[in-house]
């Protein structure tokens, strides 16, 4: 028997390591004398969403209509049920280089075109009063099923005494609730609990809203590491009943310094898709300057005066020792604001404790990275990345959003991080709810267009007010207002909230960013977009204008549809056709005889949906360049 089987729920783009919810309550629970099975249903569900097999009811509706849009759902699908595994491997695999980073793209896409199909992606503009229609019309979808049946098999090994789900991302809540239905219907005596991040925030609202939200006993509002003896008793005094945490469940009594470090024991590493083999850390809850006007997390921890940082010791003592027990030496530090002063004390600490590590961190554009001395001090003291809300370049925008941030400064400590060697991930925003928004828009995309090789993206979003922030209590507006999302901005559209603007203005700011992700694009954020034209363009050496033979690259699948061959690509779908005088040979080769036919493929070449053939070519290693080959032939025709 179990205390507490902990998952973390479908659907979350995040699968480059366990999350770290999972190992850090897995620790502090496991140190109060709970029995603690933890289970990454996010990860497991994306596994089994490449390797399924497409129903019936699926292949006929790949077989429907040839409209352009039919054709590249049955070639994309046809790739996915023949090399799903394939792209499960090489999203995995770190010495695949541009191979991995396009299965990482791929594997995403199959798994958002799958949850959407099943109802677990929120569409246009929801209202939390539509939540209970979204959750009980996925009930009988193969997603819901499955995720259930997984749930239920590990419920029956178990026997918790609570199945707890920590909901990080907004995308989660009509998965969460889904199973949480379908649990309550199979086993009505498990006892169900929620926390995190989207919990604080949504929490009240969910329970005055949805009807799904009554198959939910616990509602944990505030930090999770004391929630589980709280409802359950200490393990040496089970049973005892105390009362849920209090509204302001922030102010809860708990202390950094006393955590144990994450127990990451129930996880392998090899099942995650990242590019750096790295483990996640948190230095700090909360954030210092909590004052950005949109950032429900920050205003959150400043009105609750619950920000605390981890001692550098005690940090060093954990980092050391996970680094040594998990051999990766690559931090990922998951605070939403990591103070650089105080990242430099942990490093240092970590030097003298005989370790040598990197970091990756998100982090505010601080005054003192104006002096690249400093910048250089992050650099040699092991930071390899910082992560950080640029926002905009207009000032007054910055100054009404109370960012406290400096535009000239912002693109000068850009300039010299790049400089010292440490990369820059981006965010960027529109939607503001100010006069001079498009103004604002030009001054940041010059910005970008001044300076692609030192920046690098991270995200493009609409401003929404989130519950607990600012902007949020200054609105007008019932709570049952559609909400606005990312949608096509971010994964499972992004962050969610309530409108900021009218829907016209909404809709403009959208078009902004979309602009955006074509228009002004970051050097290394163009490297990896093969739908984007590359800089090399019209370089023969670079593009294989003068080559006579190609293939399709990794992930682009070459299918014959109604007598005609297309190419294409499932992991940024695009789709072209053949020349009717161009055949490839059995083994998905084309060779061209003539100007026409190297013309095309010349084309192809610089979309990136072909590759050269030839000896000395390799955008994969070894053994899956033989495989990217072959498997262009593969699955039927459609």
């Amino acid at each position: 028997m179990t205390d507490v089987l902990l998952v973390m729920p479908p659907v979350s783009e995040a699968v480059q390591f366990p999350y770290l919810a999972l190992p850090q309550l897995t620790a502090a629970w496991t140190a109060q004398g709970h029995r603690v099975r933890s289970l990454d249903l996010n990860l497991a569900y994306r596994d089994e969403v490449l390797l399924r097999r497409p129903s019936a009811p699926e292949r006929r509706e790949a077989d429907g209509a040839p409209t352009a849009a039919a054709i590249y759902r049955g070639v994309s699908e046809d790739y996915r049920a023949a090399h799903g595994d394939l792209l499960l491997r090489t999203a995995r695999d770190r010495s695949a280089g541009f191979a991995q980073e396009t299965a990482i793209t791929a594997t995403g896409r199959y798994v958002l075109q799958q949850a959407a199909r099943d109802g677990w992606i929120l569409p246009g503009t929801p209202r939390l009063g539509r939540i209970d229609e979204l959750v009980e019309a996925s009930l009988g979808t193969w997603s819901a099923r499955w995720c259930a049946d997984h749930l239920d098999a590990l419920l029956a090994e178990h026997r918790p005494r609570l199945l707890a789900f920590t909901v990080p991302f907004f995308s989660q809540v009509v998965p969460t609730l889904a199973l949480t239905t379908l649990v309550r219907r199979r086993r009505p005596d498990v006892r169900i609990a929620l926390g995190g991040p989207t919990v604080q925030m949504w929490a009240a609202l969910l329970r005055r809203r949805t009807a799904a939200a009554g198959t939910v006993d616990h509602w944990c509002v505030g930090h999770g590491e004391d929630f589980l003896t709280d409802v359950l008793g200490t393990g040496r005094a089970r049973g005892r009943k105390v009362p849920e945490r209090p509204a302001d469940g922030l102010r809860d009594g708990f202390v950094l310094n006393d955590q144990p470090a994450p127990d990451f024991r129930q996880f392998d590493f090899a099942d995650y898709s990242n590019q750096a083999h790295q483990f996640p850390f948190r230095l700090t809850v909360g954030c210092y300057w909590g004052r950005c006007t949109f950032c429900s997390y920050g205003n959150r921890y400043r009105d609750a005066r619950a920000f605390q940082q981890i001692d550098p010791g005690t940090a060093a003592r954990h980092l050391v020792a996970l680094a040594r027990r998990l051999g990766i030496t690559d931090v990922a530090v998951a605070d939403e604001n990591t103070g650089l002063r105080h990242l430099l004390r942990v490093m240092d600490a970590v030097r003298r404790g005989g370790a040598d590590l990197t970091f990756r961190v998100r982090a505010r554009l601080e005054p003192e990275l104006a002096d690249p001395g400093f910048c250089r001090r992050l650099r040699e003291a092991g930071c390899v990345q910082i992560s950080t809300g640029f926002e905009t370049a207009h000032q007054d925008i910055l100054d009404s959003l109370h960012k406290g941030q400096d535009a000239a400064h912002a693109e000068r400590a850009v300039l010299n991080l790049t400089g010292a060697g440490i990369v820059t991930n981006l965010s960027f925003m529109d939607g503001y709810d100010h006069p001079l928004a498009v103004e604002g828009h030009h001054d940041t995309v010059g910005v970008i267009r001044r300076h692609p090789a030192d920046m690098g993206l991270d995200t493009l979003q609409l401003v929404v007010a989130e519950p607990g922030s600012y902007l949020w209590a200054d609105r007008r507006r019932d709570d049952d207002d559609p909400l606005v999302t990312n949608d096509k901005l971010a994964f499972a559209a992004g962050r969610v909230g309530g409108a900021v603007l009218d829907d016209t203005a909404t809709g403009e700011a959208r078009d902004r960013l979309l602009r955006m992700t074509v228009e002004a694009v970051p050097d290394a954020e163009r490297a990896g977009r093969p739908d984007l034209p590359q800089h090399t363009a019209g370089r023969p050496d670079a593009t294989g204008e003068s080559a006579t033979a190609a293939r399709p690259r990794f992930a682009v699948a070459l299918r014959r549809v109604g007598g005609r061959w297309f190419l294409a690509d499932v992991a940024w779908p695009r789709m072209a056709a053949v020349p009717a005088a161009l055949t490839p040979t059995p083994d998905g080769r084309f060779r061209a005889e003539d100007r026409d036919g190297r013309r095309w493929l010349h084309r192809m070449l610089d979309k990136r949906l072909l590759e050269p053939d030839g000896p000395d070519t390799a955008t994969a290693p070894g053994p899956r360049r033989a495989a990217a080959a072959s498997e262009a032939l593969g699955g039927r025709s459609v």
